[in-house]
């Protein structure tokens, strides 16, 4: 495991640099800097991706080997724990372990609002001297609204669910 501190930049800024073996494991006691750790793998190193990339940004990073005398094999040990109780909540959440794209309550809501202008334009169709033109809404619409790609809204509309892989 190697762990580094950047020296500047928030935390999220920093998270958006890194591979997938590493992550932000937070902010340092005194505020100034982010923690990160992760392994090395398939080229993706600390010293060769993670801080030519950080520097990149201009964000300074070092690599530590021993944080105010912490026990990093500790560390190391509570970050396995962690990311074991991360992988079974994430399995019981969804049994094809994947992560849902919408919440329950935006699939509803998708689905509402998609009914209601089909709802709308049935209507309009029916009449269209005495009802107004309804939006012409679309699966880019939805998707620009809840953040999400098109599959996810097509998925949604098709009753097949809404995941990411």
């Amino acid at each position: 495991m190697r762990i580094a501190i950047a020296a500047t930049g928030k935390s999220k800024n920093v998270a958006q640099y890194l591979p997938n073996n590493f992550k932000v494991l937070g902010r340092t006691l005194d505020n100034t800097g982010t923690i990160i750790v992760g392994v090395d793998d398939h080229g993706w190193s600390l010293d060769k991706y993670v801080i030519p990339r950080l520097g990149s940004a201009m964000i300074h990073c070092e690599e530590v080997f021993e944080i105010n005398g912490l026990n990093l094999t500790q560390l190391e040990l509570n970050l396995k724990a962690q990311e074991e109780a991360e992988a079974i909540t994430q399995t019981k959440d969804d049994k094809r372990g994947r992560k849902r794209a919408l919440t329950d309550e935006q699939v509803d809501r998708v689905r509402h609002v998609w009914t209601q202008n089909d709802r709308a334009w049935q209507l309009y169709r029916s009449n269209p001297t005495c009802n107004q033109k309804p939006i012409h809404l679309t699966v880019a619409d939805l998707a620009r609204q809840f953040r999400v790609s098109e599959g996810v809204i097509a998925n949604v509309l098709n009753c097949e669910g809404a995941y990411t892989s």
